[in-house]
């Protein structure tokens, strides 16, 4: 039985099925735990920008999430079988599949780029993006835009090489969204992990 771990609430519908479609296995038994399910907003709000992680409510509604409080939540989840964590932030854990690993790994077999532009969703997450991911292109631009809500993509991207939608709530219409703004390729970091565990599952 695999696991996914959402740093927001469940159900994640709107990541789980393509994600598994992605892996080639759209029937395979999976169960779900939400971190913030259940609890309340004060617990888990962010200190500072740098603690900012940004999720998906049972609503559909944005979720603003404390890095260090998921850090200290994910040592008492209670996980058995393969675990997956639903979430590109940094995390220390050999508990859990973390996309941040996966998607680190991916990108240093790969030579540098000249220019490569990191999506994310929110302004206060530009900065830790732009110190992530600066190696993978000489140039590299951050641009914000959410995946949790409606917005309009007014961005010159036509002369990158990469754009890298740096969020797990980022999926296929929204590569496609981004393929109409450039002639680069784009790649969602839920693409990326779907295709880790393609291979680690066969």
């Amino acid at each position: 039985m695999i696991c996914f771990i959402t740093i927001g609430e469940t159900p994640r519908d709107d990541v789980i099925p393509e994600l598994l479609n992605l892996m080639g296995k759209p029937d395979l038994p999976y169960r779900e735990i939400g971190l913030i399910d259940g609890v309340d907003p004060s617990i888990y709000k962010p200190s500072n920008d740098d603690d900012l992680l940004v999720s998906r409510k049972r609503d559909g509604s944005v979720a603003y999430i404390s890095h260090q409080w998921v850090i200290q939540k994910l040592t008492q989840i209670e996980c058995e079988g393969l675990c997956v964590l639903l979430c590109t932030g940094e995390f220390d854990s050999d508990r859990f599949i973390l996309p941040y690993r996966v998607i680190d790994s991916f990108f240093s077999a790969m030579p540098k780029l000249d220019r490569v532009t990191v999506v994310v969703p929110e302004p206060q997450q530009c900065a830790n993006a732009m110190k992530r991911w600066s190696k993978v292109g000489s140039r590299t631009n951050c641009v914000v835009f959410s995946p949790y809500r409606s917005s309009d993509l007014n961005v010159d991207l036509s002369q990158e090489q990469l754009v890298y939608l740096d969020c797990m709530g980022f999926g296929l219409k929204h590569e496609e969204l981004f393929r109409t703004k450039t002639n680069g390729i784009v790649l969602s970091a839920r693409r990326i992990l779907a295709n880790y565990l393609r291979n680690f599952l066969l």
